[in-house]
């Protein structure tokens, strides 16, 4: 059984989560399920995508689930796609996997 510890990735920088991004939804929720065949973290929000709100709403959520700084986050890649990468400076997968198991 896959978990959503596939969806992490390691880079020079810090950690690589994947995810899948459902926009103009009727809440914001982080983690929002995990996708087994994407190997990729749900996430919902309620900005549309438009004119880079969804992106700013997604940095701002994550911030706060994790209890850690904006400046800390930046999407990498996926920019106008449902489908992005987040990079998380100086967090470990284990941090990352601590932080997220109690809110599956």
């Amino acid at each position: 059984m896959a978990s959503f510890e596939d969806a992490f990735r390691i880079s020079n920088e810090g950690l690589l989560i994947a995810l899948d991004v459902h926009p103009g939804s009727g809440r914001n929720a982080f983690p929002d399920g995990y996708n087994a065949w994407r190997k990729s973290i749900g996430i919902a929000i309620t900005a549309p995508p438009v004119d880079g709100r969804a992106n700013t709403a997604i940095i701002d959520l994550v911030s706060k689930v994790m209890g850690i700084s904006k400046s800390e986050i930046r999407i990498v890649s996926g920019h106008q796609s449902s489908r992005k990468v987040i990079q998380i400076a100086g967090m470990t997968p284990l941090q990352c996997k601590e932080l997220l198991a109690t809110l599956f």
